[in-house]
């Protein structure tokens, strides 16, 4: 990829990426999974895997649940993780991206993330 063509990607992913997480949560969610782990455990995974350079992660946990937001380094949000207890035994991950659907790249990482916590 050369300078000219990062330069556009990094400026139209900073473009694309101006909604608020109260707006991402108007949208449908990419994709929901249930899996089998604890609520809190599986959060506080999801948050330390989604860290990588130049985005910033910030968790609001409450009682039960968990929000995940990913933002880039503009601010504006990539993706959100809503994170919560069904039952004693399951948890339900729903994830909304800016970035198309669950078999997109970051749809896609997304999910592998969640897949990954809930394995033990």
């Amino acid at each position: 990829m050369t300078g000219r063509t990062l330069l556009s990607v990094l400026a139209f992913g900073a473009l694309a990426a101006c909604q608020s997480a109260g707006q991402m949560d108007q949208n449908p969610p990419t994709w929901i999974s249930l899996y089998q782990a604890s609520w809190e455990p599986m959060a506080n995974c999801i948050v330390a895997r989604s860290q990588r350079p130049l985005l910033t992660v910030t968790p609001t946990f409450s009682s039960g649940r968990a929000s995940v937001v990913v933002k880039n380094a503009a601010g504006g949000v990539m993706g959100t993780f809503d994170i919560r207890q069904v039952n004693a035994r399951d948890t339900e991950v729903a994830y909304r991206s800016i970035y198309g659907g669950p078999n997109s790249g970051a749809g896609g990482d997304a999910r592998d993330i969640a897949d990954r916590c809930a394995r033990p």
